[in-house]
């Protein structure tokens, strides 16, 4: 009996991994044959259960930079489009603002930029949302209480959405050491009050000079913490709540953040907004991560980077920091090395996975399942 107790325990602890879904891709390989592998892994992953009728699906990815050309391309993300849509599902393209100036810096920019990377819904089949708004300034409050972020400023369609699907291009990022799915999803999926409260540990600063006092910011903040004096907007640090409102209303540059965030503290910012933005979506997010056109730097760069790795495969799961584990594991499996680790050595990229684990996103014990 007591033999057949200890069995049945290592049989449940195997059967409770978390399953990583892998498919192999020939280095270099072309965007038509890696579309085709995105919807062969889609449906050995079994995702179709996480899509209902009718329900509003989020697929999650980015249009790139200007100038960059590692992105994901249109080809790969109508591949997803589809599945959704044989499962009776609706799915929209969903893209968030970002705090930096550019072409992604507001909703109709940002839409423009997306059509001329061929994001169009002529080539993708599905329409485009920028899920926090005009500005950013559309977000939704979602009590999480954790240690760092007692509230997340998520994306308002982002929250709405009825299932997520997260298409994450793995690159290096010179902040996070390494960008994949928890950035796709935590950082990607969060308004810009969100993005602000993750890079930055201080309260937004009025730059005087560049105030004209048009009262705008003041306006639009929900909890009264900006007044005009007589020459520029003051905020009240006692009562500002650091969402970014006056961030994404100005239209002068008038509203200062200090990117002083520790690398530690943003990685775990991001594993927090990732908790936020799948909070009450138990089964209805899943994730894909390409490794492919990996890159020390990530695809917000305006630049076009050489690959500094060859070409490894796609993985799925259901689980964020098993998809995040089994994707370090298997380039340093394919390379003979950390490429994270080599290409950002003053940051522990780690860091995001661990602390995922430990507020409960996901596990690092996970079980590898091959296509084919």
């Amino acid at each position: 009996m007591l033999h057949s107790r200890k069995f049945s325990s290592l049989f449940m602890e195997k059967e409770m991994k978390s399953k990583v879904y892998f498919i192999k891709v020939e280095n270099g390989e072309g965007v038509a044959s890696l579309a085709q592998k995105t919807g062969q892994l889609f449906d050995f992953a079994g995702f179709k259960d996480a899509i209902s009728k009718k329900d509003m699906v989020a697929v999650k990815t980015s249009f790139g930079e200007k100038g960059n050309t590692g992105h994901l391309k249109p080809p790969i993300i109508k591949a997803v489009v589809d599945k959704v849509k044989e499962c009776n599902g609706k799915p929209f393209l969903i893209e968030t603002n970002t705090l930096y100036e550019g072409r992604r810096t507001n909703a109709v920019d940002h839409i423009s930029h997306a059509h001329d990377h061929g994001f169009g819904y002529e080539n993708v089949g599905a329409p485009i949302i920028i899920g926090d708004g005009l500005f950013g300034e559309h977000d939704v409050q979602v009590e999480i209480n954790q240690k760092l972020c007692k509230y997340a400023f998520v994306a308002g369609a982002a929250r709405a959405a009825n299932a997520i699907i997260s298409i994450a291009h793995v690159t290096g990022h010179l902040a996070t050491g390494m960008g994949a799915t928890l950035k796709n999803v935590g950082m990607g999926l969060s308004a810009r009050g969100g993005k602000l409260a993750q890079h930055s540990g201080v309260i937004p600063q009025i730059l005087k000079k560049r105030c004209n006092t048009c009262g705008v910011c003041g306006r639009w903040c929900p909890v009264g913490a900006i007044k005009m004096g007589e020459q520029f907007a003051v905020i009240d640090p006692k009562i500002c709540i650091g969402c970014g409102e006056c961030l994404a209303v100005c239209r002068f540059d008038a509203v200062k953040i200090a990117w002083d965030e520790s690398t530690v503290n943003l990685q775990k910012k991001v594993a927090e907004y990732c908790l936020a933005i799948t909070k009450g979506k138990t089964g209805k997010v899943v994730y894909f991560n390409f490794l492919t056109h990996i890159t020390r730097h990530c695809d917000c760069m305006d630049k076009p980077f050489e690959p500094d790795i060859p070409d490894v495969g796609i993985i799925a799961s259901r689980d964020p920091v098993a998809i995040e584990k089994a994707t370090t594991d298997i380039i340093k499996e394919r390379i003979g090395k950390d490429f994270f680790k080599d290409a950002w050595p003053g940051i522990d990229y780690t860091v995001q996975i661990s602390y995922a684990q430990e507020i409960g996103l996901g596990s690092m014990d996970y079980e590898l399942v091959h296509y084919g």
